[in-house]
C-alpha cells in the first residue's frame, strides 16, 4: 500500500475518533443539567406541598380560634339567660345559644376535616421527603460518573491530538491539505473505502477502471463524486 495512503487511512481513523470524543465531551453538560432539572423539580414539587401544608395549618389555626370565639360566646349567652325577664325574650335567647351552637358544631367539624387532611399532608411529606433523598442520592452519584467520564474523555481526547499531532507530520504537506480541505466538506469524513464499486463516504458508483486502480492501494485516488480518498480492503481467503 501507497506509504502516504496508508497515513491518510490511519489519520481518519485518528479523526473519526476525536470527533467522537468530542461530541461525547459536549454531552456532558446536557446530561448533567437533565440530572440537575430532574431534582430540581421534585424539590419544586415539595416546596408548593409544603406550601399547601403551611396554608392547612394556617386554617386549622384560624377555626381554632373561631371555635373558641364561638364558644366564649355562647357562654355568655348562657351567663345572661338568668337576667331574661319575658317568655318572649328568654324564646328568642334560647334560638340565638341554638343558632351559636350549630355554628360551633359546624366549625367543629370543619376543624376535624382539616385536622385530617393535615395529618395526611405530614405523612405525605414525610414520604415524599425521603424520595427526594433517595432521588439526589441517586442523581449525585450518577451525576460523579458523568464528571468521571467527561475527565477521562478529556485525557482521551488530549492523547488523541498528540497523536495525530505526530501523524500528521509525516504526511506530505499538499496532500495532508487536501485531506484537511476535504475533511471539512466531508462532515468529518476524507478517507473512505470502496466497496463493490461504491464509494463507501457519498453511496454512489465508481467507474470499473477507477475501481481497479482503487483496488491497487497505490496511490491517492478521489471519488469523481464526492472527492473523498478512496482504498480498498482486501477480504482474507477462506
Amino acid at each position: 500500500m501507497d506509504e502516504q495512503l496508508r497515513l491518510l487511512i490511519a489519520l481518519q481513523e485518528l479523526d473519526s475518533t476525536i470527533i467522537s470524543t468530542k461530541l461525547k465531551i459536549g454531552s456532558m453538560p446536557a446530561k448533567v443539567s437533565s440530572i440537575e432539572n430532574s431534582i430540581k423539580g421534585i424539590q419544586e414539587a415539595h416546596e408548593r406541598a409544603k406550601q399547601q401544608h403551611v396554608s392547612l395549618d394556617k386554617k386549622r389555626r384560624d377555626k381554632e380560634s373561631a371555635a373558641a370565639d364561638i364558644e366564649g360566646r355562647i357562654k355568655k349567652l348562657k351567663e345572661r339567660t338568668s337576667e331574661i325577664k319575658t317568655n318572649k325574650e328568654y324564646q328568642a335567647h334560647l334560638k340565638e345559644i341554638e343558632k351559636a351552637d350549630k355554628e360551633l358544631r359546624a366549625t367543629e367539624d370543619n376543624l376535624l376535616s382539616i385536622m385530617d387532611l393535615l395529618e395526611r399532608t405530614t405523612k405525605a411529606l414525610k414520604t415524599e421527603e425521603d424520595v427526594i433523598a433517595e432521588e439526589k442520592a441517586k442523581k449525585d452519584a450518577i451525576k460523579r460518573e458523568i464528571d468521571k467520564d467527561a475527565l477521562r474523555h478529556e485525557a482521551e481526547l488530549k492523547r488523541l491530538k498528540e497523536d495525530r499531532k505526530k501523524l500528521s507530520e509525516k504526511i506530505e504537506v499538499d496532500i495532508y491539505d487536501q485531506y484537511m480541505v476535504i475533511l471539512n466538506t466531508g462532515r468529518g469524513i476524507a478517507v473512505t473505502e470502496a466497496k463493490k464499486e461504491i464509494c463507501q463516504g457519498c453511496n454512489l458508483h465508481i467507474p470499473p477502471q477507477l475501481f481497479v486502480e482503487v483496488k491497487g492501494n497505490n496511490k491517492i485516488i478521489h471519488c469523481p463524486h464526492c472527492k473523498r480518498i478512496l482504498y480498498y480492503v482486501r477480504s482474507e481467503s477462506p
